[in-house]
């Protein structure tokens, strides 16, 4: 059957068949007359619609402790997860709520979970997480016998032997009798499930697949990388400090017994996050994991070449001057963008403006497959229908819902330079000029501009793909 729409023709409706038709059998005839009284005015739509969309991100107030528990239910579920993402892409997270919103945002806990749920999931979370680094440990410890701790990579150089004592002390002590429950006055009861709990670890432990020789690569990359991590941070700075052995654990852990993607660069400035805001390695290791599964195509050649090709469509589609520009310099591959997409934007703001910006994109909020675009589209089709009135119908194009919200985050960052790079004479001079972005921007006018071509993006879309068939 074929699709036909009514379009105003010198002041006659006319059916019309789409652009894209080349079907013989269409053919233009007369519609009835529109009845009275439903003609779309202006006034018709809802206030919200007249004015246009307003997201607002970056100039809302944080999400504080009072708005987060708002959206808890009686029983400690947070029931209107869209809330909590839609308030975390416009204002970030006050740090006094930033550990309680993660461990929902970052899935360590479902959005749905009762608060009695979640003290049961927590100690299921530390039993498996200390039987995953007890296997490995004892692993590398079985596989080296009668050498040192450090030659079987069971502790390194940086960490001295005192410091080891300490964090294992602390972790096996204090996680392992599991914080988030009461345990000083508990039933014989909660005590059994507790022990069915750890030796389910065991087993579940015990199951994993572990390869030594990939182990001890990892082991040494991350030995390298570790004492390098965020050092200027107060959680991470002076000798001696006991969250770079946890921060060495934890990636350890993951790279043993996530043997697909292992340990790659870059990893560590990820880890470093979500240790500073959890402040606890067993819930650090879980969301870290979590949010791993979600990128790890990142850290494989293939995975970062799509999301750089990605971002050359978009500029491409956005600025085509800056686009053929980047060309012309054999700079078009983008790959200057690989280390912000890659640790999200981590090195190119202060620690405290990167960790708010990576919670705003990890929100989810504002992305193409979202309700709340689908809502700006149908916006602007209301709007175009007046402006034609409301005599011609608007389709929207396809949207390329790849197009993630940090590509425009990218694209923000490098029309904040524009003129800088169309001065540009060859690659190494732009390579100059990203590079020296690092810590010169203000973040709150980077997303401002970031949501602006977002929605320009979405309002693009739309277009009228009808027309007259001669």
């Amino acid at each position: 059957m074929s699709e036909k729409m009514a379009f105003k023709n010198g002041g006659e409706d006319t059916v019309l068949t789409r652009s894209c038709s080349y079907d013989s059998s269409f053919e233009m005839v007369e519609t009835p007359p529109r009845p009275k009284g439903l003609e779309v005015t202006k006034e018709d739509l809802p206030e919200e619609e007249n004015e246009g969309p307003s997201q607002s991100v970056c100039c809302q107030p944080p999400l504080d402790m009072t708005t987060f528990r708002s959206m808890l239910d009686p029983d400690g579920r947070l029931v209107n997860e869209h809330a909590l993402r839609k308030a975390v892409f416009r204002g970030g997270v006050d740090p006094t709520v930033r550990k309680d919103t993660w461990q929902f945002m970052f899935g360590l806990y479902p959005f749905l979970s009762t608060a009695r749920e979640r003290e049961v999931m927590s100690a299921e979370h530390h039993f498996k997480y200390h039987q995953l680094k007890a296997r490995w440990k004892t692993l590398l410890t079985m596989s080296s016998l009668g050498t040192t701790e450090q030659e079987q990579g069971v502790s390194a150089e940086y960490l001295d032997d005192d410091l080891d004592l300490r964090v294992e002390s602390f972790t096996d002590d204090a996680d392992m009798k599991v914080p988030a429950m009461d345990t000083t006055n508990i039933s014989t009861e909660t005590q059994q499930q507790l022990q069915f709990l750890e030796i389910q670890a065991q087993v579940f432990a015990g199951r994993q697949p572990i390869n030594m020789k990939d182990i001890r690569k990892a082991v040494r990359i991350i030995d390298k990388d570790v004492p390098r991590t965020d050092r200027g941070h107060e959680y991470f700075k002076g000798s001696g400090n006991p969250h770079l052995s946890i921060l060495r654990n934890i990636l350890i852990t993951f790279a043993a017994f996530h043997p697909k993607v292992g340990y790659a660069q870059g990893m560590n400035d990820i880890l470093s996050r979500f240790l500073v805001v959890l402040d606890s390695e067993v819930e650090a290791f879980w969301c870290f994991s979590s949010y791993m599964e979600t990128i790890q195509t990142d850290f494989m050649e293939e995975g970062m070449l799509r999301k750089l090709t990605l971002v050359k469509q978009l500029l491409k589609e956005l600025d085509t001057v800056l686009f053929n520009h980047l060309e012309k310099c054999d700079v078009g591959d983008m790959t200057f963008c690989h280390r912000w997409l890659l640790l999200g934007f981590k090195r190119e703001f202060p620690f405290d403006e990167a960790l708010r910006l990576f919670e705003i994109i990890s929100s989810h909020h504002m992305e193409l497959s979202s309700l709340d675009v689908e809502r700006v589209r149908d916006q602007e089709r209301a709007r175009d229908f007046l402006r034609e009135g409301g005599q011609n119908r608007v389709v929207g194009a396809p949207l390329n819902t790849d197009f993630t919200f940090e590509l425009f985050v990218c694209v923000a960052m490098l029309q904040n330079i524009r003129q800088q790079l169309l001065n540009c004479r060859d690659g190494t001079e732009i390579f100059q000029s990203v590079s020296g972005l690092s810590g010169k921007m203000d973040l709150a006018h980077i997303l401002r501009t970031a949501e602006t071509i977002f929605m320009s993006y979405c309002r693009k879309s739309v277009i009228d793909c009808f027309q007259i068939v001669e």
